[in-house]
């Protein structure tokens, strides 16, 4: 009788198996990294290497060297799901993540050789637009051809902040698109996964909302984030005041119809509720100040931090689990970390506006805030996103 042999079919190791470990793991890290140095830089300005402007660094570094990983990580792990093809895994991961990391170094130790850092921006998200482009068309899922754009016009607002880093009216508004164009994506994600969470979650029905009000939740807000990279702020903007109005409304009716206030029980869920407000309030607040450069400027950050980085906080640690096949609770500290990434928010997009003086103050506390939260989901979750499934599944 023969014996059984051992299965010794290799497996790469879990951070490479699926997209969503090195990405999420990469901006967790990057979050509190960056914001420390942010941080020093307020309490020590000289120490600055200003042949690249702090404020240029600060804003690329959070939208494509924090928000970026995260959107890969998560696209390339759902579209494997959603399409039922493999996900990219080993090298190809590799490469993609080494591109992100590539430029994060180059503007960090060689900001003077911005083309560097450029390029492996550029490479890394036409990798990523490849990845997830090859597998969506391969079954003809249209409905998840609107990722593509979306990424293509953040490599265009990438491309456009590097060409004007010596222009600092101009690459202020080119990141504001990019924020919005982040939102953008917190819109169509959020869309998809929040009320489908809340529903299945609390045994209650979500009834999809008509379609041509989906598509107008995602138009305006891909139109507010145009408008502001065309239209500079100097002086208000009456139109784009009216308009963020509008959109809020469009914003808070969608929000409503999701019923977050049967969540309070469940940080899981209530964090993505919370994280979604943030957009009208920051509609509102943009139409509140008529889009006056210093107070939009403030307000915002309660897109940066608030909705984006709190819906990147929130999918992060749901999916880290999901994947992984851990129950979907999360300790005390981590729904502390929720709260504290929409009071970063608040505190850094309200303070100035109430007080022209509190403003540094609000960077500074702001920042703490952030960092807190962030190295707190890294203590819950660098042991959960490096090691392998507790099911003993792939992925």
């Amino acid at each position: 009788m023969k014996k059984s042999m051992p299965d010794t079919t290799a497996r790469p190791i879990p951070v490479w198996q699926l997209a969503f470990r090195a990405g999420f793991l990469l901006a967790g890290a990057f979050a509190v990294l960056a914001m420390c140095r942010w941080l020093y830089w307020i309490w020590q300005p000289h120490s600055w290497n200003f042949s690249l402007f702090p404020g240029w660094w600060h804003a690329h570094e959070m939208v494509f060297g924090f928000a970026m990983p995260v959107v890969a990580g998560f696209l390339l792990s759902a579209v494997a799901t959603w399409t039922g093809m493999p996900g990219t895994t080993g090298w190809r991961l590799q490469l993609l993540f080494g591109l992100w990391l590539v430029a994060r170094l180059a503007l960090w130790l060689l900001p003077q050789q911005l083309v560097i850092a450029w390029l492996a921006e550029m490479l890394f998200i036409g990798l990523l637009i490849y990845e997830l482009t090859i597998r969506v068309w391969a079954v003809r899922q249209w409905r998840n051809m609107l990722f593509p754009p979306v990424l293509l016009a953040l490599a265009l607002l990438s491309s456009a902040s590097y060409w004007s880093a010596a222009d600092p009216l101009l690459s202020v508004r080119l990141h504001y698109g990019a924020v919005w164009m982040l939102t953008v994506l917190v819109v169509i994600i959020g869309g998809r996964v929040t009320p489908l969470f809340t529903g299945n979650r609390l045994g209650v029905k979500i009834s999809p909302l008509p379609t041509w009000f989906e598509s107008l939740a995602i138009g305006s807000t891909a139109l507010i984030g145009l408008m502001m990279v065309l239209w500079p702020l100097q002086h208000g903007n009456l139109a784009l005041s009216v308009f963020c109005l509008a959109a809020g409304i469009i914003h808070i009716i969608r929000l409503a119809h999701w019923q977050g206030w049967k969540t309070l029980g469940v940080p899981l869920l209530w964090s993505m509720h919370l994280s979604y407000l943030c957009i009208p309030l920051a509609m509102f607040g943009l139409a509140l100040v008529n889009a006056e450069a210093v107070a939009s400027k403030n307000v915002i950050h309660l897109l940066a931090i608030g909705s984006i980085g709190g819906m990147i906080l929130a999918m992060m640690s749901r999916v880290s689990l999901g994947h992984t096949g851990r129950p979907m609770e999360v300790p005390v500290y981590l729904s502390c970390a929720f709260a504290l990434v929409f009071l970063a928010a608040i505190v850094r997009a309200g303070l100035p506006l109430l007080d022209i003086a509190l403003t540094l103050r609000a960077w500074q506390l702001s920042a703490v805030l952030w960092i807190i939260a962030f190295s707190l989901f890294l203590v819950r979750y660098i042991p959960v996103l490096t090691r392998p499934r507790v099911d003993g599944k792939q992925g």
